[in-house]
Order: C-alpha cells, then sequence, then structure tokens
C-alpha cells in the first residue's frame, strides 16, 4: 500500500476488520470480519492482494457446489428512480 491515500492524501490508517461485499454479475457473497487498511480521513478501504484472491476463490467453490455458505441472507433490492421518482 501507498503512504498517502489514493483518494484523499491523507497519512494516517488503521487496520481493522470489515464486512466486505463480493459482487459478480447478480450475485453477491458477504463475507463478514474481513481485514483491511482504512484512511482515518475519507474511510478509503485499503485490501491485501491475497485476502481479495482468497475471497473470489470461495465465492468459485460456493458457486460450483465444493464449499457450502455458514448461512444465506435475503436482500430487498430497490431501484433508486423509483424512490425519487
Amino acid at each position: 500500500m501507498s503512504e498517502d491515500c489514493s483518494f484523499c492524501g491523507n497519512t494516517d490508517f488503521k487496520e481493522k476488520s470489515v464486512d466486505y461485499v463480493y459482487r459478480r454479475g447478480d450475485k453477491m457473497l458477504v463475507v463478514n470480519g474481513v481485514p483491511c487498511t482504512e484512511c482515518t480521513y475519507c474511510g478509503e478501504r485499503y485490501y491485501e492482494a491475497d485476502v481479495l484472491v482468497r475471497i473470489e476463490s470461495d465465492f468459485e467453490a460456493i458457486e460450483n457446489g465444493t464449499r457450502e455458505v455458514e448461512h444465506r441472507l435475503s436482500v430487498p433490492v430497490e431501484d433508486f428512480s423509483r424512490l425519487v421518482g
């Protein structure tokens, strides 16, 4: 990771665990407890490449049926134009 936030230029970061949403097409995987480095000013998050590769690999295993998920969520979806129109 660079020394400065690529979004705001801040140089102060903190390590934390977050919920990460991986999306491919109309399918999503929510992964809890993903480690990242977060800019303390703007909140931009940085993830290690091996973490993202692991998430993508797990998504593929779930999709092809070789891995089960912990649990499934039902998520309502709305189009913004309907909300403001």
